[in-house]
């Protein structure tokens, strides 16, 4: 009957140690159901990252039409706005390599990257439409 106890307990005590990847947050998250929502995430600011690289190649095909003067401040924003995505990108890049306990509070600064680029962005296009020259592009290191 000792047997049956200890073989029991041992079956017990292992069964758990099966489960380990479905482990349960205090939101009640499982990991899958984390991971899922942090690689959603990824492939969201991966769209959005390349949806900038099309614009971009846009503000670059209106550059080409500018008298020589306006094109190189035009081209110079658009190089600063590509210099911001890609630090959008290596953000994208550090918030992959967290754990999936801390990700989420990298996503605050990914999306904090990604408002900037959007609003800098929207100053480049504005300046073309209107013709008032591109001085700087905030967020940019170089000019700030």
């Amino acid at each position: 009957m000792k047997v049956f106890y200890t073989m029991r307990v041992g079956i017990l005590l292992i069964l758990p140690a099966c489960n380990r990847d479905e482990r349960v947050r205090a939101g009640g998250e499982t990991t899958e159901q984390m991971k899922e929502q942090r690689d959603q995430y990824i492939r969201s600011i991966e769209a959005k990252l390349d949806e900038f690289d099309q614009k971009f190649d846009g503000l670059d095909a209106r550059a080409a039409a500018l008298s020589e003067p306006a094109r190189g401040g035009f081209k110079n924003a658009v190089d600063s706005l590509r210099g911001q995505r890609r630090s959008v990108a290596r953000k994208l890049d550090d918030l992959r390599k967290v754990s999936l306990d801390s990700w989420e509070t990298l996503r605050g600064d990914v999306d904090h990257a990604m408002a900037e680029l959007e609003n800098s962005y929207q100053k480049v296009s504005a300046a073309h439409e209107t013709g008032h020259p591109v001085l700087a592009v905030e967020g940019d290191s170089a000019f700030g």
